[in-house]
């Protein structure tokens, strides 16, 4: 039988930190927990990912070239991530995009025995999400001085961007808070979104 596994997660380099707390059944595979980061996190998965601790590099994999080599990329649908984490404290790189490049460090924080969950649940978080495509960390720290400074040249234009990226709410970008009832529902539907996603990336 799974346990439940309870992550923090934190987007690198962010001050204060964009974090979350999230529950997640232990036999998930790391492919269903690329999915669950992306949602809670606030991301719109459409870049390359990779997990990696100790020797594991775990994520996509494109090509079949024979090659079992200690730094070969294990795909994500064949491995569960009870498989790689045992213990309390362990820590795990997720990085996502490798041009902005969202690097986020995973801490499992609890196991849990005496619990199932149907879906993950997203327990609280800190701040908004980057929108994406924004440029890394350097660029998402201009955006928001830009966003500060109506009078700005490019105020209008980044205004008028930002309402299309999957972190504007009612058209709205605001940095300070994390919506986790949209989160949430999104969870509680993670098949389908990955239905979806799937879909979507076949065409």
């Amino acid at each position: 039988m799974s346990s439940i596994f309870k992550f923090r997660i934190e987007l690198e380099g962010s001050h204060p930190t964009i974090s979350r707390e999230f529950l997640v059944p232990s036999d998930f595979t790391f492919y269903k927990f690329h999915h669950t980061v992306q949602i809670v996190m606030g991301w719109e998965n459409y870049h390359l990912y990779e997990f990696s601790i100790d020797s594991y590099r775990i994520g996509q994999q494109f090509e079949e070239d024979g090659f079992n080599g200690p730094n070969e990329i294990i795909d994500s649908k064949t491995i569960k991530i009870g498989d790689v984490l045992k213990s309390k404290g362990q820590k795990l790189d997720y990085l996502y995009d490798f041009g902005d490049y969202w690097q986020h460090t995973l801490t499992l924080e609890r196991i849990i025995e005496d619990l199932t969950i149907p879906f993950p649940v997203c327990c609280s978080g800190n701040l908004n999400c980057p929108p994406e495509d924004v440029g890394g960390l350097p660029g998402f720290y201009d955006f928001l001085k830009i966003m500060n400074k109506p009078k700005h040249p490019e105020y209008k234009e980044l205004i008028k961007w930002v309402k299309s990226k999957l972190v504007a709410v009612d058209s709205q970008y605001d940095s300070e808070k994390f919506y986790s009832d949209k989160v949430n529902s999104t969870l509680v539907n993670l098949d389908m979104y990955i239905k979806d996603w799937e879909n979507k990336s076949k065409h």
